[in-house]
């Protein structure tokens, strides 16, 4: 009876999945930068299940899939992979393909069932022409997809994987359709993009765009543990989300790597007291309210159209540098798009001075959090 209630306890206890984006190692130097930031990271925890990497292993160089493939078997935990653009093979006068893939890895599309939650990774990448692609499914991929769910009464929840977002696929309307029988029990997640996006894609259909465990290429100004700093333009820096999959719902964060800080404030214009706060993982629809510093009170921000303050930051340092810097040092300098970001917040605050202490709670339907952030300037 004491081992059918284990197994029972084990069954119902939450599902811890990370979701890396973008690895996306190019030349040995950064297959290093990964081995000693994200994949360091993820074999220390001690509290993961399941590890899902969202495509681009490597940059255009399928002979770096073997060293990435050994730092991945080094974790604590089974993983599984999708392909990327980048992680094809690249010949002379042939369209690029999957072959070094499926021969490292050993598929392309598979599907399993964890604890009641049923993954399923799909290549959504295909080749046009001899090197361009575009992001959809085949007919054949569609009817698989199809039959899965509609055996989905057998499991709690459906997560579909793949590497470019599917709000960016063709033939996006008819994947709608297939999936609109498991809307409020499908969640996607997806990379690609080197930025941090969660929004409502359809009713009960939530897509996360999770980013880039190398952020913006590897570029930038290396950090005291060598690393590069690697922003991406959404203003986030490298990280990862974690999924507790528990019941039918589920909780995310999401995780800066060799980091704890998941957001920051910012004074963007002293003059009108205009603070920014940045939740790096946050959802469209999320919630923030700030405390200012020595005050009781919490007011609710609204909605942001800025671009976010860390990306103008490195945006003014690259245009402070003298051509011949940039020409000399052209590995510091992270290429940026001043656009709004999707995940920040801005509140008036006429009380905290910089390097003073503020709060902050955030709150979506599947994130939670309460914070201390030290203001910026």
């Amino acid at each position: 009876m004491k081992l059918l209630a284990s197994i029972a306890l084990l069954l119902q206890c939450a599902l811890r999945v990370a979701f890396v984006g973008d690895p996306q190692a190019d030349g040995s130097g950064q297959v290093v930068y990964n081995q000693r930031s994200i994949f360091k990271e993820l074999r220390s925890r001690k509290d993961l299940d399941l590890v899902i990497v969202l495509g681009d292993i490597v940059n255009d160089d399928v002979s770096l899939l073997d060293p990435s493939i050994a730092s991945l078997d080094s974790l604590r935990v089974p993983w599984f992979a999708v392909p990327g653009n980048h992680d094809r093979d690249v010949e002379p006068g042939v369209p690029r393909g999957l072959k070094a893939w499926r021969a490292k890895i050993g598929y392309v599309d598979t599907s399993f069932v964890v604890k009641g939650v049923r993954f399923v990774l799909m290549n959504n990448v295909r080749t046009k022409g001899l090197r361009d692609y575009e992001g959809g499914l085949s007919e054949a991929q569609k009817s698989w997809l199809g039959s899965l769910v509609r055996e989905s009464s057998k499991v709690k929840r459906l997560v579909l994987a793949t590497h470019i977002p599917v709000s960016e696929m063709t033939g996006r309307d008819s994947l709608m359709n297939i999936l609109a029988p498991v809307a409020g029990k499908i969640t996607l997640f997806c990379g690609h993009t080197h930025t941090v996006r969660r929004h409502q894609l359809e009713p009960g259909i939530e897509e996360n765009i999770c980013g880039a465990a190398c952020g913006s290429w590897w570029r930038g100004v290396k950090d005291e543990n060598g690393l590069p700093y690697a922003l991406m333009r959404c203003g986030s820096p490298r990280g990862y989300f974690i999924a507790d999959f528990k019941g039918k719902g589920y909780r995310l964060d999401y995780k800066p790597v060799l980091r704890v800080e998941r957001a920051s404030a910012t004074e963007v214009d002293s003059v009108s007291n205009i603070v920014a706060v940045n939740i790096f993982g946050g959802s469209e629809d999320g919630r923030v309210e700030y405390r200012a510093a020595g005050s009781r009170k919490w007011r609710e921000a609204s909605k942001s159209e800025l671009v976010a303050p860390e990306v103008v930051k490195v945006s003014d340092w690259n245009y402070s540098k003298t051509k011949a810097y940039r020409k000399a040092h052209r590995e510091e300098f992270i290429p940026m798009i001043l656009r709004p970001s999707p995940h920040l917040w801005e509140v008036t605050d006429t009380t905290s001075s910089p390097g003073s202490v503020v709060k902050v709670r955030y709150k979506d339907k599947h994130m939670k959090a309460t914070m201390r952030i030290r203001l910026q300037r």
